[in-house]
């Protein structure tokens, strides 16, 4: 990071005691050289998508580094499966999805909270939905329920992950549970080849898969994601959350948050730092709709809780009573964000 600038003092002096006061300015000088600031290490583990620019425009902005972080970034497969690095302290921040994998680890005793949100739908265009086979003539939402009803649907991760909680939300939009349709494992770059060979009669989708479905004819939208409803986020492993850097990794987060309101977020320079981190061409996150962040990434205690009740009432979970939000998630960091 940039080193302070310092000011030289400056003295009269007389001739006779020039000397003197040359030998003491050196040693001053050399007293107060600036030196680098030193950085701690910090792990982030993460999935590489857009929903977590508010990381990548903050790793590249230098705002980690300026609160004296040197962010390590490794690459998971999904945020469930690294609660337990986590709650270890072999990583100390996860971003990823909430899952009922996560809720089944809080109920094991595992040490971690969440402490953010990360991206929303935005209004507009769907980045993600419901996407009903084109073979499935149904227009009507009578219609529609009678089709999805105890046929197979793809989810990326199936029962008990993010993409079954947002397609029981689908669902609801016609009367319909999880307990009444069947889930397909199936990854995204999968769905498109079942949906045309009637492999599933539904896929959850989500960009640029789900535009990728839309534009070739294998399915219809029936069911976009609610807006402002983020279903991933950021959790702090239990030792780093007691931590002094669990404050300023947070403000860092939150600064570049504010970089991303409105449609800044989709701006060429921001979603270059996201090709750059994600692998994604420029020209297809362009494409993409775009993502919507809480400026203050306060956890979502209220998608939360509903994940959770749809998690139990699905049976994905090894306990039947709610977990209190007051046990795993701490928005203290958001508020005291600055």
């Amino acid at each position: 990071m940039p080193l302070r600038s310092w000011k030289k003092a400056a003295a009269a002096v007389t001739a006779g005691s020039s000397l003197v006061v040359a030998m003491t300015a050196a040693t001053a000088g050399a007293a107060t050289a600036p030196r680098a600031r030193k950085l701690t290490p910090v792990t982030v583990a993460y999935v590489p998508l857009p929903l977590f620019e508010p990381l990548f425009v903050a790793m590249h902005d230098g705002y980690f580094a300026r609160n004296g972080i040197d962010v390590k970034l490794t690459v998971v497969g999904s945020g469930q499966s690294a609660t337990t690095l986590a709650a270890t302290n072999r990583v100390q921040v996860v971003l990823g999805g909430f899952s009922a994998g996560m809720f089944s680890a809080i109920n094991q005793g595992l040490n971690f909270r969440v402490v953010g949100s990360m991206a929303e739908e935005a209004p507009g265009r769907a980045a993600n939905g419901l996407v009903l086979s084109s073979s499935a003539k149904a227009s009507s939402p009578t219609a529609i329920a009678k089709a999805l009803k105890g046929q197979k649907i793809a989810v990326d991760g199936g029962a008990g992950s993010t993409g079954a909680y947002l397609l029981a939300l689908a669902l609801a939009k016609y009367h319909l549970t999880l307990a009444q349709v069947q889930l397909e494992n199936l990854a995204f770059p999968e769905m498109t080849s079942a949906l045309q060979s009637g492999g599933v009669v539904a896929a959850y989708m989500s960009s640029p898969f789900l535009g990728q479905a839309l534009s070739s004819k294998a399915g219809r939208l029936v069911a976009g994601a609610p807006v402002g409803v983020p279903a991933t986020g950021v959790i702090y492993g239990g030792s780093f959350a007691r931590s002094s850097l669990a404050q300023p990794f947070f403000d860092a987060l939150v600064e570049a948050s504010h970089q991303l309101q409105g449609n800044k977020a989709s701006s060429k320079a921001n979603l270059a730092i996201v090709a750059k981190a994600t692998g994604e061409s420029l020209t297809a996150l362009e494409a993409e709709p775009p993502n919507r962040f809480s400026p203050d990434l306060a956890p979502p205690v209220a998608v939360l809780a509903q994940m959770q009740r749809i998690y139990l009432n699905n049976h994905n979970l090894d306990y039947t009573k709610p977990i209190p939000s007051s046990k795993y998630v701490v928005t203290s960091f958001s508020h005291d964000a600055h």
